[in-house]
């Protein structure tokens, strides 16, 4: 019987041990003017944490796939930082807050979401095929900003004054803010 109880307790430790650990926190780096930095640890629940750091942030950074996390700057910038990359803040201010969820690595291949962002936070959504077809957008507001948040699709967009803007995760400006009027999106 004890032998019995001995090998069961055994097995089961061994299961245990095999068994793929979720990851809890994420550290993600904080980068301002002349290299300074700092790291922040978040937890991947989504919760939101406060940071208590006033360095003005120029970039943030994660050296973690699957992982997307979100931060909210004192001038109501909104920095998104999805894997392994590093997301310019535009423009440069402290952070506030930040969250943090785990992502599907593999999304199905399918359609992109982005985000069309225009002044006074007016903003339309659309969804792309990720498998390089164009589509035109007929919204007519003009964008300052695009942001992706599917991981590991790259996107490109068409204005209507010949800008080309290139995105592949996180918040890019568009330069000059205008329409756009078709896109493409790949993995």
């Amino acid at each position: 019987m004890k032998a019995c109880t001995f090998v069961s307790v055994f097995a089961v430790a061994a299961i245990a041990s095999a068994i793929p650990v979720k990851r809890d926190n994420v550290d993600i780096t904080f980068i301002g003017a002349a290299d300074a930095q700092f790291t922040w640890s978040f937890p991947t629940d989504g919760s939101v944490v406060s940071i208590s750091n006033p360095l003005s942030i120029s970039h943030i950074s994660s050296s973690v796939d699957g992982v997307q996390c979100t931060f909210d700057g004192i001038d109501d910038s909104v920095t998104t930082v999805t894997g392994a990359q590093t997301v310019d803040v535009g423009p440069p201010q402290t952070q506030l807050t930040g969250s943090c969820v785990l992502v599907n690595d593999h999304p199905a291949r399918g359609l992109a979401w982005v985000t069309f962002i225009g002044a006074a936070d007016a903003k339309f959504g659309q969804g792309f095929p990720t498998d390089g077809e164009w589509v035109q957008i007929t919204n007519p507001l003009s964008i300052s900003h695009i942001e992706s948040t599917t991981p590991g699709v790259t996107c490109v967009f068409n204005g209507i004054d010949n800008s080309v803007t290139r995105v592949s995760g996180g918040l890019v400006d568009v330069g000059p803010p205008q329409t756009q009027i078709s896109g493409s999106c790949f993995f």
